[in-house]
């Protein structure tokens, strides 16, 4: 009953304000509708500019996330994107449930085949001189998706240790000596491209370059 209460005198309240809030004349609607377009105009042009102008799009600066926030707005407006979703990662990431994390808890990063485009042949990363790999309970609370099992991508826990809310500058993990053949074998991977693709909370880690601004999978 109070719930019921409490739901009922919520919406007299917004009967009631939607009621007493002065009503725009139809001449008042013309012009507000008139100054949002012009307003839209001005920001359309500005971007296309700076589209013009190979502005960083990748980086974490309030004029890359305008850019990146124009677009999205723009593919919503064709249709591209459908507009009744619940929140901006389900937009950008069909499929996938967000995962909420408490301060200092560990973030787990997959870690894929090594791959190439020149090459047919993967490997996996524990097959290259790097650190051991961590426990398994990293794996089990791994959660795979539909497309992951589909494919048969088996993952492995990377030993990086990343948790929320902590920040770490460069910190040596290990040390690995590397002998002559397998030093030879690794100079031929980085030859033909090959590259190691990792995983930050199911969604892939990227590597970006502001002088060429461009952003590309793995490293």
């Amino acid at each position: 009953p109070a719930l019921l209460l409490a739901s009922a005198s919520s919406s007299v309240w917004a009967r009631s304000r939607e009621e007493n809030a002065p009503k725009m004349s139809r001449a008042e609607r013309k012009a507000a509708m008139k100054a949002k377009k012009e307003v839209a105009k001005r920001m359309a042009a500005k971007f296309e500019q700076m589209k013009k102008d190979n502005a960083d799009m990748v980086s974490n600066t309030a004029e890359a996330a305008e850019l990146r926030s124009y677009q999205l707005r723009k593919k919503k407006r064709k249709g591209l994107i459908r507009k009744k979703e619940k929140s901006l990662s389900s937009i950008l990431f069909p499929g996938m449930s967000p995962e909420e994390y408490n301060a200092n808890e560990p973030i787990p990063i997959m870690v894929d085949l090594v791959e190439s485009r020149k090459t047919q042949v993967p490997y996996k990363f524990y097959d290259l001189p790097v650190c051991k790999a961590p426990d398994d309970a990293v794996l089990k609370k791994f959660r795979k998706n539909l497309g992951q099992r589909l494919q048969g991508s088996r993952p492995d826990a990377s030993p990086f240790d990343v948790r929320v809310a902590q920040d770490r500058s460069c910190t040596p993990l290990c040390m690995v000596t590397i002998g002559g053949r397998k030093l030879r074998w690794m100079r031929k991977l980085v030859e033909r491209q090959y590259r190691v693709h990792l995983n930050l909370d199911q969604l892939p880690v990227l590597m970006r370059s502001k002088e060429l601004n461009y952003a590309v999978r793995g490293y």
